[in-house]
């Protein structure tokens, strides 16, 4: 059996309030024992304010997206396919209806606060699993993104392109978490195989809280290109959802027009397209891309 795995989202108020709870109370965002103070805090307070700003975009895509895939996979590969999301249902143990299932986590970059939360679940849940390793090196998934970029422009010299990657705060890179470099490596291999753009830079977006976070900040980034072209692609996602329907296109896209940016576009994800698909099947039949648990 495969399952997806991914963070989850919120189509309503109560989802909103369970996927912030759960996102506070997870020890991979905050290490102290003041989550167990501030989660219900944090989410009792946020979440009626936070969905007004959600049904803008009518809730979370991530939910229709990520089971179109999950279809897509089983239907290519013939085996059981699931999703399964960390933050709010359905869970692993929720959907796994075998002992041994292949777990593929829907990051490309590693982090404690994605990747290492998802093995997390994946151990509480008891079960056996082979899990899909990051996979932001591999041709084919670049390929797929350079794809994406370059069907949403017709001339990439007149655009300023930026890849917007989810931020983390400072300290938790200091603890050891790869992201950073990871991100990094990402963006150079993206430069080497697209075209000429008229510049390609990385930013940071989704700050909260106090705290250094990882820079450039993208509204500081954006600043640089008044009366210019500027192209934002989620380097950190695989499928689109609030971070990039939301805090991307509707409010960057507000700040963006507000600071005299000619004209801004946001690329979607892999999402559920064929070839996203494909490559899914394509990584759990490279032995080098999993990992036993």
């Amino acid at each position: 059996m495969i399952v997806l795995h991914n963070m989850g989202g919120a189509r309503s108020e109560k989802e909103l309030k369970e996927f912030l709870f759960n996102m506070f109370m997870d020890k991979r965002i905050i290490s102290s024992p003041i989550r167990f103070a501030l989660a219900p805090l944090i989410s009792n307070l946020r979440y009626k304010r936070v969905w007004k700003n959600y049904e803008k975009i009518g809730g979370s895509r991530i939910y229709d997206i990520t089971q179109n895939l999950a279809k897509k996979v089983e239907n290519i590969t013939g085996e059981k396919t699931a999703y399964a999301f960390r933050y709010t249902k359905p869970h692993i143990k929720d959907v796994a209806v075998e002992k041994d299932i292949i777990l593929v986590p829907l990051y490309p970059h590693y982090s404690f606060t994605t990747y290492e939360s998802s093995i997390d679940e994946l151990k509480e849940s008891k079960l056996n699993a082979k899990v899909i390793k990051p996979f932001y090196k591999h041709p084919k998934y670049n390929e797929i993104i350079k794809k994406n970029i370059l069907k949403s422009i017709e001339n990439p010299k007149e655009w300023n392109l930026i890849f917007s990657a989810h931020g983390l705060p400072e300290k938790i890179i200091k603890k050891g978490d790869n992201y950073k470099n990871e991100v990094e490596e990402h963006v150079q291999i993206l430069k080497n195989i697209l075209p000429e753009f008229k510049s390609i830079s990385l930013a940071f977006q989704s700050r909260f809280g106090p705290g250094e976070w990882l820079k450039p900040y993208l509204d500081k980034e954006l600043k640089k290109y008044k009366n210019e072209k500027v192209l934002i692609y989620p380097i950190s996602f695989v499928i689109d959802n609030s971070e990039t329907d939301l805090e991307l296109k509707v409010e960057y896209g507000h700040f963006a027009k507000e600071i005299g940016i000619k004209e801004y576009k946001v690329v979607e994800c892999p999402n559920d397209s064929d070839e996203m698909a494909k490559f899914i099947v394509e990584l759990i039949n490279e032995s080098g891309y999993t990992k036993s648990y």
